[in-house]
């Protein structure tokens, strides 16, 4: 009786320990931290071997810790080790943190692997060509794969259906919605027959997808090069138009002035 009591006070004298150390910290440019975490081990997904894990710490030192695992504090210096020699004498106490590796770990592991791990979302992919070939400078091919969960994905380029290393660069990004997008650019010099494509493999899908370059788009396609077109076009008819209008109106005024008038017969 008389460990546990001494056991409940350390535990209430610990965690005003803690507050009054973060007050400091707050309050003073050079105070002291001290924390508590918690923590749950999962070996595998079975939930068979899982770990609730306590450890407490001062200013980055951790000098003490309980494991659900061991089933009692361990101390990791004189201060550490005498207060674990008082929590592990409170049964009570010490059967309370073992039962958190059920109620806290094992059934909040269960919504985070239904929630996190096991919810996926198919990116949208596209392969296109960003700069055309040019004499003795390369095409510039990028293979981008847009709004998709979870975070890993591969994204491998296809030569003939062979694997291509050389000369790729890939970019990853967070949209900040918890989806991602990923940019894989390869530059290339074109054969005539040859087939590129871009490999993806990713949690969504049920097998590897590959997808091939897309065709260049043709004018009509390209509204923004067309209404350019139409533009440059317009300006063009309206130049020469404005040439022909002075060019008559100078040869107008010169037969005016002379007197002289062409007559057509």
């Amino acid at each position: 009786m008389e460990h546990c009591l001494l056991g409940k006070m350390f535990r209430q004298s610990l965690l005003g320990l803690h507050l009054l150390v973060l007050i400091s910290v707050f309050s003073e440019t050079d105070g002291y931290y001290g924390y508590r975490t918690t923590e749950c081990h999962f070996r595998s997904r079975n939930l068979i071997h899982v770990d609730y894990i306590r450890t407490y710490n001062f200013n980055k030192f951790e000098y003490m810790r309980f494991n659900s695992t061991v089933g009692e504090f361990e101390g990791f210096n004189l201060f550490g080790q005498f207060y674990a020699d008082i929590l592990n004498n409170d049964t009570v106490y010490l059967q309370q943190l073992k039962d958190l590796e059920n109620r806290y770990c094992r059934n909040n592991a269960i919504i985070f692997f239904s929630s996190l791990l096991e919810k996926s979302v198919q990116p949208e992919v596209h392969v296109r060509t960003v700069k055309t070939a040019s004499g003795t400078n390369p095409a510039v091919l990028m293979c981008s794969a847009y709004d998709f969960y979870p975070k890993q994905i591969t994204l491998t380029w296809l030569k003939d259906g062979e694997e291509v290393t050389s000369n790729v660069t890939t970019t990853e990004l967070a949209n900040g919605d918890w989806y991602y997008q990923i940019h894989s650019q390869l530059e290339y010099i074109p054969k005539s027959g040859e087939n590129i494509s871009c490999m993806v493999e990713h949690a969504s899908f049920n097998e590897t997808m590959i997808y091939d370059l897309e065709p260049e788009p043709k004018l009509e396609s390209k509204p923004e090069l067309l209404e350019t077109v139409k533009f440059a076009v317009g300006v063009s008819g309206f130049g020469l138009g404005v040439i022909l209008a002075v060019t008559g109106l100078i040869y107008y005024k010169t037969t005016r002035a002379t007197g002289m008038v062409e007559v057509v017969t």
